[in-house]
């Protein structure tokens, strides 16, 4: 009740501490945020009198909505949980009529209530999306739909013993664990397993060693992209939490330099520490503003990885908090930064050197658009077939850009971009 509190009145939470000591609570909370609108919506009508209730009241009405319609919790359970609880609230309930409830909306309005989709959001995709397309992403990113898998990548710089070979230990501690899992076809050293099992994994010798890693196949497709070669000098501009880093550190065998840089001195300690498991070696952690990168130097990187702070309107499968920060001035925000870091990127990077440019976002604001203020100074280059083109942008498709779909790819919502910096 805490947490939906907090988020009542307008502040926002960190739940990473709280889920290793108790998912439960977090799960309910993610779940009630997943379907904010929708479970406020049906709530609100159920018991009009939610108007003048209390920060704590209004958190407790939520949690039995979901409790009754999302679970179909009985009454009886119910009173055992909460007591004093209002019984013509749980008769509104179990009546509630969709039909009834949004005979009078707009067929957006019904979208984004009964779907649980942010307005903003769906009015800033219908230029590039149809309503059909914005509802199938989002019943993905919902967990309503899918074949429900987790991804999980081979870490291949923590080294073993010589007699073993990492995906034999692999291949042994799933079998011993019953995990049933499959190679990616796109990507190499990523694998998929049912999210059921994802528990089980958190429990397995193997990732507590840091052989495994959690990591979603656009954020590993964005390494392929950049395709960072041994001996290279790299940027990684926006590096927290590390796991793109260490996936570059990866495809360079450790040798080579990378420069990894973040703003916030806490996401740092976290970045050293998942480095230091995974055995990444030859990564340099810098505590900076990107937008003003302290090296003394320009033209020097071989590769520049600008993963961009933005809107995370394709990651709310992991984050449904972020699905009601959606508005004009967080859009506004994130795409300034944006531009600001891609013209500080391009100062930096070697003439000939590729950037890649990516963003967990579907809006086109902090895709293509920012893409086109640069062409002048950008070569295209190839990208996996696999991908999805980009929007169609004033009647054309940029290229050297694409992007990647949950209801597609069954990824994460990403853009993303390669170029080669022209010579001047």
């Amino acid at each position: 009740m805490n947490l939906l509190v907090k988020f009542i009145k307008g502040e926002w939470s960190s739940t990473l501490k709280l889920s290793r000591k108790n998912s439960y609570i977090v799960h309910y909370y993610n779940e009630i945020l997943r379907y904010w609108n929708k479970v406020n919506f049906i709530t609100k009508r159920a018991h009009p009198n939610t108007v003048k209730a209390t920060p704590n009241q209004l958190a407790l009405y939520l949690y039995i909505t979901y409790r009754v319609l999302w679970e179909k919790s009985s009454d009886k359970t119910i009173f055992k949980e909460v007591k004093n609880i209002n019984r013509k609230f749980l008769s509104n309930l179990r009546n509630f009529s969709w039909e009834e409830a949004l005979k009078r909306k707009n067929l957006e309005e019904k979208l984004s209530i009964s779907k649980a989709i942010p307005s903003f959001m769906i009015n800033h995709l219908l230029p590039v999306m149809t309503l059909d397309f914005i509802k199938d992403n989002i019943q993905v990113m919902n967990g309503v739909v899918g074949d429900d898998k987790t991804f999980v990548r081979i870490n291949k710089l923590l080294k073993t013993n010589q007699n073993h070979n990492i995906n034999m230990i692999i291949k042994t501690e799933f079998d011993k664990r019953k995990i049933a899992y499959n190679k990616d076809p796109h990507i190499e050293d990523l694998l998929t397993i049912p999210t059921t099992m994802k528990n089980n994994i958190l429990k397995s010798s193997i990732y507590q060693e840091g052989h495994i890693i959690f990591q979603d196949k656009a954020s590993a497709a964005v390494i392929e992209v950049l395709s960072p070669q041994p001996g290279e000098f790299i940027c990684d501009m926006c590096a927290a939490p590390g796991m793109k880093t260490s996936l570059i550190a990866q495809h360079m065998d450790n040798k080579g330099r990378i420069i990894a840089g973040e703003f916030l001195n806490q996401r740092t300690i976290i970045m050293k520490d998942l480095l230091h498991h995974l055995s990444v070696q030859n990564t340099h952690i810098l505590t900076t503003d990107s937008i003003i990168f302290p090296l003394r130097s320009q033209n020097i990187f071989d590769r520049i990885l600008l993963d961009a702070p933005c809107t995370g309107n394709g990651s709310f499968l992991s984050n449904p908090e972020l699905k009601w920060r959606q508005n004009e001035n967080f859009l506004h925000q994130n795409t300034l930064l944006q531009k600001k870091l891609f013209k500080n990127a391009l100062k930096l990077l070697k003439p000939n050197g590729i950037i890649v440019y990516s963003t967990c976002s579907l809006y086109p604001e902090e895709g293509e658009y920012i893409i086109m203020n640069f062409q002048d100074y950008l070569e295209p280059q190839n990208l996996p077939k696999w991908f999805s083109p980009s929007y169609n942008i004033e009647g054309s498709i940029l290229p050297g850009v694409g992007r990647l779909f949950p209801s597609i790819q069954h990824t994460q919502g990403f853009f993303i971009a390669k170029f080669k910096k022209k010579e001047t």
